[in-house]
């Protein structure tokens, strides 16, 4: 378990918490819904507004707790303050460094997995906690959600100067004066959310700097004036007053809705509408706060025609595999079979030069199998669903060795393999990239030396590193950064055969698991080629090969 760090104006922080007044104080129906409407909203059975002192963190509202404060050194909490300006999301707190072995994840009877905290700032920027949402169960937050929890954190903000200031008026027996500054400090006056306060009489009697900016109007434009005389009757009664009612009643509401401007013109807003109380919870009107999420809405609208997109071509990828497979194989088998029928058939004698036009239609036609298959493979990348789990790479490696078998044979040549450990990735797409790798190594041998391949490991800057090693005839320095790319050739095919993809399947085996491939080499010597392999275990279940990491 790690514990926070304290913020770097703690001292400031604490003093305000203080001069607040609000720790240890009884439960006040304005606070206890928000932690049931931020309950409600994110579906979470758990919700707390919690402020973090010197030494724990205190629920000044809770819903789905029992008890009212825990430990500041195993607070969650006390993580979410480090960032004001940022929702804290923890969709597996088993997978956290920071909280898996915390005991209240540990906690047998009722472990906490999902955690999302919106920290309560001050307008000077102090986070003295959170409002926070958690679960048992495994989750995410929608962005959505999100928003609501910084909208009810920067309620709660100025639930708490309210709170300061009725009990000053208190003291000071100003009782007359108390729900003109309730109304006055239910809203922020700065920010980039639109925000108004708007009475039981649908009347305006205050809007920030952002709601005039919008609109284009100054103060007296607005205040004092009904809302169906800005926005028309019309969209008044079928849009807003719904939800402003609803308010009014006493319920919270949150909703998405196209607002047109004169000079703006037409753009999407989350809108949230928050009843005001006073101390008594009488309703005293609705806060009403405006979040512009137009580009947020221009963003998705651009993710849906990328992935129509990406569908378009993912239909024609199957269309080229098909073509492949079947179209393709297909003639080119009948090539083969009718070459090798002609070939190994004795009662034919062959004038002139006709063996060897023979010769070149077999060797040609090998050649176009080596490609194609070579080719789907490369294509089918794309649909392979990765498998990560721990892989046994001296398993592996014997695994490759009975798969080169006959080649190995044919060129004479040697496999060392080191002592391996395990790795964590897909165990086919590994195999069929060191099979390219050890394959290379024996195919591209000096002439007269034996082909020797070594295989070894280290750790280097948290990666397993596997390293083929051969003793070849090297790659030269201008052609290291080409090797790795489509149908990338540096001898004829009389000198060495194969299609070119090798070593650009092994590339994007590497880059699938989150990794990396390099080479090194010497000519006239041989080449290294590294395989490097993140030590920990990026996806959490199966994934596909052209999902994003």
């Amino acid at each position: 378990m790690k514990p926070a760090d304290l913020p770097l104006n703690e001292a400031q922080r604490l003093a305000r918490l203080r001069n607040l007044e609000i720790l240890d104080t009884l439960p006040q129906q304005a606070f206890d819904e928000i932690t049931a409407l931020a309950s409600s909203l994110c579906g979470t059975p758990i919700a707390l507004i919690s402020l973090v002192d010197e030494k724990r963190q205190w629920f000044k509202s809770r819903q789905g707790l029992a008890f009212n404060e825990t430990g500041r050194d195993i607070a969650f909490c006390a993580h979410a303050i480090l960032q004001p300006d940022q929702v804290m999301v923890v969709s597996d707190a088993t997978q956290d460094e920071r909280f898996r072995d915390n005991p209240l994840v540990t906690d047998p009877s009722s472990p906490l997995r999902f955690y999302a905290g919106s920290p309560i700032v001050t307008q000077d920027g102090l986070a003295l906690g959170t409002v926070c949402v958690i679960d048992t169960e495994v989750r995410e937050l929608s962005a959505s959600q999100a928003a609501a929890l910084r909208s009810l954190a920067s309620l709660v903000t100025t639930l708490l100067e309210h709170t300061k200031l009725q009990r000053e008026l208190a003291r000071h027996g100003a009782a007359k004066v108390r729900q003109d500054i309730a109304v006055m400090q239910a809203l922020l006056t700065s920010g980039r959310e639109l925000e108004a306060f708007i009475d039981h009489d649908h009347t305006y009697q205050f809007v920030n700097p952002a709601h005039l900016d919008y609109w284009g109007r100054q103060p007296d434009d607005i205040v004092g004036r009904q809302v169906p005389d800005l926005i028309g009757q019309a969209q008044f009664e079928l849009i807003i007053r719904p939800y402003l009612d609803r308010a009014l009643a006493g319920e919270s509401v949150i909703h998405e809705s196209p607002i047109d401007f004169p000079h703006l013109g037409q753009r999407q807003f989350e809108v949230s509408y928050l009843p005001a109380r006073d101390d008594e919870g009488q309703v005293l009107g609705v806060v009403v706060r405006a979040q512009d999420i137009q580009q947020r809405k221009d963003r998705e609208d651009a993710l849906s025609q990328a992935l129509e997109q990406l569908q378009l071509t993912t239909v024609e990828q199957e269309r080229f595999i098909h073509i492949i497979s079947h179209d393709l194989r297909e003639p080119i088998n009948s090539i083969n079979n009718f070459a090798e029928l002609l070939a190994t058939d004795e009662r034919i004698i062959w004038p002139g030069k006709s063996r060897s036009y023979l010769d070149f239609v077999r060797q040609g036609g090998q050649r176009m199998e080596t490609l194609l298959n070579d080719l789907l493979e490369f294509v089918r990348m794309d649909h392979h669903v990765l498998q990560p789990q721990p892989v046994d790479l001296g398993q592996l490696a014997t695994q490759v060795q009975d798969d080169l078998a006959m080649a190995l044979e044919r060129s004479a040549g040697r496999l060392v393999v080191g002592q391996l450990p395990s790795a964590w990735g897909d165990p086919t797409l590994l195999r069929i990239a060191l099979q390219n790798l050890v394959s290379n190594g024996l195919k591209f041998a000096r002439s007269g030396v034996a082909p020797e391949v070594n295989i070894t490991t280290q750790l280097s800057d948290g990666q397993l590193q596997l390293a083929v090693r051969d003793n070849g005839i090297g790659i030269s320095a201008e052609h290291l950064d080409k090797v790795f790319g489509m149908f990338q050739r540096l001898h004829t095919r009389k000198q060495f055969a194969g299609s070119g993809l090798g070593l650009s399947i092994c590339r994007r085996i590497a880059e699938q698991h989150g990794g990396s491939i390099s080479v090194t080499s010497t000519p006239g010597e041989g080449s290294c080629f590294v395989l490097s392999l993140p030590l920990d275990p990026t996806p959490t279940a199966p994934r596909s090969a052209n999902e994003p990491v």
